[in-house]
């Protein structure tokens, strides 16, 4: 795999382009929650252009600032919806991706707007231990908008009820997804290379060649 364009802001790497070798003509947006892009970002990019995806990571962050779910799902979607119009990119292909609070952030994204062929949310929760200003809705009363297949990977912080509850709203809502988990915390799944769970992974690829099988 080659990496193509890269552009640097002050306070680190913001955004990064990974160009598979063989495209397989899927594109993914992998969404980062912090101010530059974290090896976990970096890690899971590599990984699904390493399968043949087309992979833009961008950070939702300004002026050198993390941003509030209401701020940085506004991000998201303007940045999602610019990928999605962009020449040669199939909008029926796209992939919407984050690990940690970025997979809670491509979550609430694709609630609030369709165009994600499926999502993609490794270790991010669903369900916050209480609301304050930055975080002022639960992820999970959210998904009813969610029209996209959903993948969660939950790390080993998320109990047997928050997962009961997560699957409930799921099968009510007559949702499209799969859950595994990891003997891990979620935030520290993909951090580095030796940190990547493989059953996570391979179970992340079958997602997605299950549902971007005709792509």
């Amino acid at each position: 795999m080659s990496e193509g364009e890269q552009r640097l802001e002050e306070g680190g790497e913001r955004e990064r382009v990974f160009t598979p070798e063989f495209p397989s003509g899927v594109t993914a947006l992998v969404l980062g929650a912090e101010v530059q892009l974290t090896p976990a970002d970096i890690q899971l990019s590599t990984r699904l252009a390493s399968e043949g995806v087309l992979v833009f990571a961008r950070t939702l962050s300004r002026d050198g600032a993390t941003l509030s779910d209401r701020e940085a799902t506004a991000m998201a979607t303007e940045e999602l919806s610019a990928l999605i119009a962009t020449e040669g990119v199939e909008p029926d292909a796209v992939v919407l991706a984050g690990v940690g609070r970025g997979g809670t952030l491509a979550v609430l994204c694709a609630c609030r707007v369709d165009g994600p062929a499926l999502v993609l949310d490794i270790g991010g929760p669903l369900i916050y231990s209480e609301l304050d200003e930055g975080r002022s809705v639960q992820p999970l009363e959210m998904l009813l908008n969610l029209s996209a297949p959903l993948f969660m990977a939950f790390g080993e912080e998320v109990s047997d009820q928050d997962r009961g509850w997560i699957e409930s709203s799921l099968s009510q809502f007559a949702r499209t997804y799969d859950i595994v988990t990891a003997p891990v915390a979620g935030s520290a799944l993909f951090s580095s290379e030796s940190d990547v769970d493989e059953p996570v992974w391979e179970a992340t690829k079958a997602f997605l060649q299950l549902h971007l099988e005709n792509s």
